[in-house]
């Protein structure tokens, strides 16, 4: 079973009391309520999974919970024993490493985008990669910024430019990512690179498989397009020999 733990920094000593600060004050005072009025402490060991990455597994168990109709419990339960079998070993959250931890956020947060439960996009700050976020984005329909799936539209990191046919692209040769319009138009107010300072990731390419997949393109689009570039380039050896 595991137990709940505290984070406590110490403050300073008022004659024979210490007095320390604590992370989470309301589970503390939550834990008071029920009559527990002693606890134990040992010194912090900083590879050990931190109180900010229990409150973002536990704030996620809530969000599945909400969703699905399982008890935040049983979710607990059955991701564990899920995690457990895939890293082949017995899993707690009561005495693993940060380096797991975060394994075992991204699997939750993989599972959610894996089954559609929407959650707290925040849980993927300093967890999962950008590169990953945005992949993961465009195949689960969320937007990279916000998380909404409402109004959301693929957008071309590298411009597709004035005059030319949107609807006529190699969606190939782009970086994309999925943004909700608020912030697709935000994009294209601020520019490229202002968006990617703001937000911190870029957009990513797809292979031919997976943009066949979200049928963002056919294979008659596909090859079409291969047939243009292969007509292009004969017609760029002619004109280089004349």
């Amino acid at each position: 079973m595991d137990e709940t733990k505290y984070e406590f920094k110490f403050n300073k000593i008022v004659g024979s009391k210490v007095q320390f600060e604590i992370d989470d004050l309301d589970a503390f005072k939550r834990d008071l309520r029920k009559g527990h009025l002693k606890f134990n402490a040992s010194p912090a060991d900083h590879n050990m999974i931190s109180n900010a990455q229990r409150k973002k597994i536990y704030a996620l168990f809530r969000d599945i919970s909400d969703y699905t109709g399982y008890e935040e419990q049983e979710v607990k339960d059955r991701l564990k024993m899920k995690f457990s079998y895939n890293i082949k070993r017995d899993f707690s959250l009561s005495n693993c490493t940060k380096e797991l931890a975060t394994q075992f956020i991204r699997f939750v947060i993989e599972f959610c985008f894996r089954y559609d439960i929407p959650f707290d996009s925040k849980a993927m700050e300093n967890t999962i990669d950008a590169e990953r976020r945005v992949f993961l984005c465009l195949v689960h329909r969320q937007c990279t910024v916000c998380g909404s799936r409402q109004g959301l539209q693929i957008n071309h990191e590298d411009t597709v430019g004035m005059g030319n046919n949107r609807n006529h692209i190699d969606h190939r040769n782009h970086r994309l990512e999925m943004l909700c319009f608020k912030h697709h138009s935000e994009f294209h107010n601020i520019g490229a690179k202002a968006f990617a300072e703001k937000y911190h990731f870029h957009g990513i390419k797809l292979s031919e498989k997976r943009i066949l997949s979200l049928r963002l393109m056919s294979q008659k689009q596909m090859d079409e397009f291969d047939e243009e570039y292969r007509r292009q380039k004969e017609q760029k050896e002619l004109n280089s020999n004349d």
